[in-house]
């Protein structure tokens, strides 16, 4: 269903179906961010985005944060119910998922921040394989909202801004996106880089 109705899943697109009643968007826009738990063909940034049209910012990120909750909350346990079949199945599928195995060092809250910060794997992909491995639910719930801090305050600062492009909060909101992105991706491959050069020593 997710993927033949992938297309329809943009900021317009949520917007047209949204109710008009504020509770009732709210508890819509919930709904989504469930939807979006169980599928990789929706993004969430866009449901970001859309929430910061339709609310206040202060109600925006907190519904975002609710949002995130839900989202990164049901993959977890369906993972933890699924065990280590899913682990394993989500290793031979993504490759990149080996690097999880070896990052693992039992500090689960720094883990799930980095894993997050970086978008190692798709959301819902490693909210599925932390639970199959068992990771700390309250650690690993911190670490990702942790994680995707940012992401939940500048989109909505994008959706507020969308109709006008050249407004210098939509361009900030972008430009520390991308820097903060681009410094942890930097800053994992260096780490990843050093400790392959001290495993060869």
């Amino acid at each position: 269903l997710c993927f033949c109705s992938r297309e329809r899943f943009t900021v317009d697109g949520v917007l047209s179906y949204t109710p008009e009643s504020p509770a009732l968007a709210a508890l819509f826009l919930l709904l989504l961010f469930a939807l979006k738990s169980l599928s990789v063909f929706v993004y969430s940034g866009i449901l970001y985005m859309a929430s910061g049209i339709l609310f206040p910012l202060p109600i925006a990120i907190a519904l975002n944060v609710a949002g995130t909750v839900v989202m990164v909350s049901l993959p977890y346990w369906l993972g933890r119910k699924l065990g280590k079949d899913a682990a394993d199945g989500i290793l031979e599928k993504y490759p990149k998922a080996a690097a999880l195995r070896r990052m693992r060092t039992g500090r689960e809250l720094p883990l799930s921040f980095i894993t997050r910060a970086i978008n190692i794997l798709p959301s819902d992909i490693l909210s599925l394989y932390m639970g199959a491995t068992g990771i700390s639910y309250p650690r690993y719930l911190a670490g990702s909202l942790l994680g995707m801090a940012l992401s939940l305050v500048t989109f909505p600062i994008m959706g507020m801004n969308i109709t006008e492009p050249a407004s210098p909060w939509f361009w900030a909101s972008i430009v520390i996106q991308v820097l903060v992105s681009v410094f942890f991706i930097g800053g994992y491959w260096l780490c990843s880089r050093k400790k392959r050069r001290e495993e060869e020593l």
